[in-house]
């Protein structure tokens, strides 16, 4: 499998692009705010789109997939929870950084499924935090997670935005948000290999390990 990165440098956000090199079966990890040049890298490098995979529906990572959805109908898979968030334009705060956007996902994500692109395989994760329904996809084969604004270089999410209170009935609406993340990061991202790199909503990528160390604002 591989991984090219391109930066919408309105917001510095990172638009993931997890292909097969022989399929060209791909996935669109965060299409971000740039509809066209998204659309235009799909087609300069011939990748089959099996689906758009959202990290959080904030946004600066959502933005341009109105204008993408009147060209090609790719699937938007999301966590359940995210639902909440992305059809609400206050909400995902599309309505202060990208316009109105407001949608459903197509695909329902839960932790722990499996999405299987290619020869490769992405594990859902959910980090609830940022969001309530913000998630990263771990694929253990690439030694590598995809963390959205869950966790970044020696940083990580903001939790000072909207967000809606759900219940999983495991407790984690009792807490406050940056609670959530830093349980979110602790219990499922620290527990993965040191070794495996993860690639972030913004800025550049890290180590697992490197952020256990070193990271402020938790520690492994």
């Amino acid at each position: 499998m591989k991984i090219f990165k391109h930066v919408v440098r309105s917001m510095d956000q990172n638009v993931y692009f997890y292909y097969d090199e022989n399929t060209m079966e791909g996935v669109i990890v965060d299409p971000g705010s740039d509809g066209k040049k998204i659309m235009e890298l799909v087609e300069e490098k011939g990748i089959n789109v099996k689906a758009i995979l959202l990290t959080h529906g904030h946004g600066d990572h959502i933005g341009g997939i109105p204008e993408i959805r009147k060209k090609y109908q790719w699937p938007i898979a999301a966590h359940d929870w995210e639902k909440e968030v992305l059809i609400d334009k206050n909400m995902n705060l599309s309505s202060m950084i990208a316009g109105k956007v407001e949608f459903a996902p197509d695909i329902i994500l839960n932790d722990g499924d499996i999405f299987t692109v290619g020869s490769g395989s992405l594990k859902v994760l959910h980090t609830p935090g940022h969001t309530v329904g913000g998630v990263c996809y771990y694929s253990e084969e690439d030694n590598l997670v995809f963390t959205g604004d869950t966790l970044f270089y020696a940083s990580i999410g903001r939790t000072d935005f909207p967000n809606p209170k759900l219940s999983d009935g495991k407790g984690y609406p009792s807490k406050e948000n940056f609670d959530r993340l830093v349980a979110s990061i602790k219990e499922k991202l620290y527990t993965l290999p040191d070794e495996t790199v993860a690639y972030p909503g913004h800025g550049g990528d890290t180590k697992i390990g490197f952020e256990k160390k070193f990271n402020p604002f938790v520690k492994g």
